[in-house]
């Protein structure tokens, strides 16, 4: 089953962003990171949480949304819509500054994989 996901920024004081409210879209970089404390990402058909990241101390949200097309789009080559969300983390070692980024994607059939970050991924600067 494939399926279409959109997101919910939930904040401190229980008000919430949705991506789409009041016939406009909200923008990712509109989420205010300062007052966040969970990222869902919701089901359009049946609108229940399908993924659910709480953020923790020290933790920057990281969201996107990547859509693979095949040059020859096919029933066994279909286009795909991967979401990733997951986070940067800077840690203080002995070493120095440790950058840790853990990304979950999210694939359309449900399934969830946990990886770190993959094909460069860039973060932009209010992620950093």
């Amino acid at each position: 089953m494939k399926r279409e996901l959109y997101w919910i920024a939930n904040y401190q004081d229980g008000s919430q962003l949705k991506q789409y409210e009041n016939n406009r879209e909200n923008k990712y970089y509109d989420i205010d990171r300062d007052n966040l404390v969970r990222f869902d990402l919701l089901d359009y058909e049946t609108n229940k949480a399908v993924y659910s990241y709480w953020v923790r101390e020290g933790e920057q949200l990281i969201y996107r949304r990547r859509t693979l097309r095949p040059v020859i789009v096919t029933e066994q080559r279909p286009i795909q819509v991967i979401y990733i969300v997951g986070y940067k983390k800077k840690t203080m070692t002995n070493a120095g500054v440790k950058e840790d980024i853990v990304l979950n994607y999210i694939y359309q059939d449900g399934s969830v994989a946990l990886d770190g970050e993959r094909n460069n991924l860039e973060l932009f600067d209010f992620e950093k």
